[in-house]
């Protein structure tokens, strides 16, 4: 399919045959009822998923890959193409447990896009999603080393790096590497739910001087740092999210 690409909505196009049967591979498709795709683009993905006979929904913002798509499997059963923003959809139409969210993400909208996965609150299976290699790396850092954004997707599930994809294998190529990532929800935090927006908060206030150690943004909270099980001398990316809650659970018995 021969047509200008929209820099605009951060398109690169996945051309490597080689890479995107190593994408289809690293899906898992155990037990899955139904595949979510997120910005098909041209259908690259798209053709290998159909191999699965899964009912698959592709949401796509760009009219003119939208309508392509559409006119491509109007005879193909199971498909339905959704042209629409992803950061616009309801994402509370895809519910399922037995669901599983894949897509070649678009650069600009990354992160927006797996956070607000996240924290729709529904149930699905996993996501596998290729993204920006240095985003990879903060949803997913080096052991014993956390971000912000790494904390707040653990809160709702597991994420881990699967392999990187060389600017080489796009059309047109982007001036970065990426990274296909796997996130696995998990029930460990369910029960504290109600906390999220306050650890959100906590995470802002904490990571706004990150280089800082952790004592310095939490005077204002804690009376005493006597308290806690960590060292207050520990920055914040050394801090894990049981760390976090527990600043949270003193912070409020002393407010």
């Amino acid at each position: 399919m021969v047509r200008k690409f929209k820099k605009s909505l951060g398109q690169n196009f996945l051309r490597d045959n080689v890479i995107l049967d190593k994408i289809f591979s690293s899906i898992d498709f155990t037990g899955c009822k139904r595949v979510i795709e997120i910005g098909p683009g041209d259908g690259a993905l798209t053709k290998n998923l159909i191999h699965t006979g899964l009912p698959i929904t592709a949401i796509e913002i760009d009219n003119n890959l939208a309508n392509h798509l559409t006119k491509r499997y109007i005879n193909q059963e199971g498909i339905k193409i959704i042209n629409q923003d992803i950061l616009k959809t309801d994402l509370n139409k895809f519910e399922g447990n037995r669901n599983i969210f894949v897509g070649n993400l678009p650069y600009n909208i990354s992160s927006q896009i797996i956070l607000n996965l996240l924290e729709s609150g529904i149930s699905f299976n996993s996501a596998t999603f290729l993204i920006q290699k240095e985003l990879a790396n903060r949803f997913a850092p080096k052991e014993g080393k956390s971000t912000k954004i790494s904390l707040q997707a653990n809160f709702f599930a597991n994420v881990e790096q699967l392999f990187d994809v060389h600017p080489e294998a796009f059309v047109p190529k982007p001036k970065v590497t990426s990274t296909l990532i796997k996130i696995s929800p998990h029930n460990r935090n369910q029960k504290r739910m109600k906390d999220y927006v306050k650890l959100k908060n906590l995470l802002s206030l904490c990571f706004a001087n990150p280089r800082k150690q952790i004592r310095s943004s939490l005077r204002h909270l804690i009376n005493s740092f006597e308290q806690l099980t960590f060292e207050v001398s520990l920055r914040p990316e050394e801090l894990a999210l049981k760390d976090y809650f527990e600043i949270l659970d003193i912070s409020e018995e002393q407010i």
